[in-house]
This record gives structure tokens, C-alpha cells and sequence, in this order.
């Protein structure tokens, strides 16, 4: 019902499916896709998990096929295990170095939330992280592999003045696709 009412809203919701076994997986993931119907959604999942638990959630994701994935704590392997089934994938990317290391391994999708947002973050706040991170894919791609790039900035941005901030950091990767 929450992600019904985020979808309403605008929002792109998603089902963090933490430490859930499959039947509960899918019990979630079912009721989630009768609620919201052609409207998109996603689930997040964990990549640290156990393999074992990791494996029984995501035979449940592939059969339900939500509209995206992002994984926590997650690697690109992971990301392109899912890509490779048609579920776009982002991958929570905390630190430039990191992100530095995903790009040069083929990872394109990508969400960048600052310390100040809860859940899986680093120590940055958002605009230090948004900025460094924008520096860090013009630095490490081509300009002509930029626009291959999918970012998200999740924190705050709930007005004009935010969206306009946003928008302003996020010209120099805008400018190039």
C-alpha cells in the first residue's frame, strides 16, 4: 500500500526485501504488482547477503520481473547478472573510489545518497558526494561512454529550489547525454 501511495505521488518506489525468504518475497512482490499495476516499481535487494538467500530471492525477482533493481553493498557481477535478464540495475555507490572501480568494470547504473538520507550510506553528504562523483565519471569514462551512465541522486530534492540544485550539479553529465 506504501509503494501504491509513492507511485501516486510520482515516486519510483522500491521493496527493500532485506533478509526475507522467497515465499515472503513473493508474497510482497505479488501483492506489490496487483496494487500498482502498469505502474513501474522496483526491488532492493542486498548484494552482502548470503549467497544462499541471495539465490532464493532473486529466482523470485526474475519471475516477477519488477521494472528495476538496486542492489546495497552490491558489485557491477551482480548488476549484470539482472541487466542480463532485462531488469535495469543500480548499484548504491557510496564513495568515488568506488564508483571509480565499478565504472571501469562495466557498471552504468548508479545511486548516489548522501550520509544524511539513512540506509546505506557513506560519510559524505549529498551535495559533497553528488559532486564528487559527477568529477568522477566525467574523469573515468570517454565523454562519448557518459551518456551510457544512469544516476539517481536520492536525498532531499522535494521542491524548485532542490530540484534547481539537483539540476545545476548534474549539468555537466546532462551536457553529455
Amino acid at each position: 500500500a506504501f509503494a501504491l501511495e509513492v507511485a501516486k505521488g510520482g515516486g519510483l518506489p522500491f521493496l527493500a526485501l532485506a533478509l526475507m525468504r522467497a515465499p515472503e518475497v513473493r508474497g510482497l512482490m505479488e501483492e506489490t504488482r496487483e496494487l500498482l499495476g502498469e505502474r513501474p516499481w522496483g526491488v532492493g535487494i542486498l548484494g552482502f547477503v548470503p549467497l544462499e538467500l541471495r539465490q532464493e530471492q532473486l529466482a523470485v525477482v526474475r519471475d516477477i520481473r519488477p521494472a528495476f533493481a538496486l542492489i546495497a553493498g552490491g558489485r557491477p557481477d551482480q548488476a549484470r547478472a539482472l541487466e542480463a535478464d532485462g531488469i535495469p540495475t543500480y548499484l548504491h555507490v557510496p564513495s568515488p573510489g568506488l564508483l571509480k572501480m565499478f565504472l571501469e568494470n562495466g557498471a552504468r547504473r548508479f545511486v548516489f545518497e548522501g550520509r544524511e538520507c539513512g540506509g546505506h550510506v557513506g560519510p559524505r553528504s549529498s551535495f559533497v558526494l553528488w559532486d564528487s562523483m559527477v568529477s568522477t565519471i566525467l574523469e573515468t569514462l570517454p565523454a562519448a561512454d557518459v551518456a551510457s551512465c544512469h544516476v539517481l541522486f536520492a536525498a532531499g530534492i522535494h521542491d524548485a529550489l532542490s530540484g534547481a540544485m539537483v539540476s545545476a550539479l548534474a549539468a555537466p553529465l546532462a551536457a553529455r547525454g
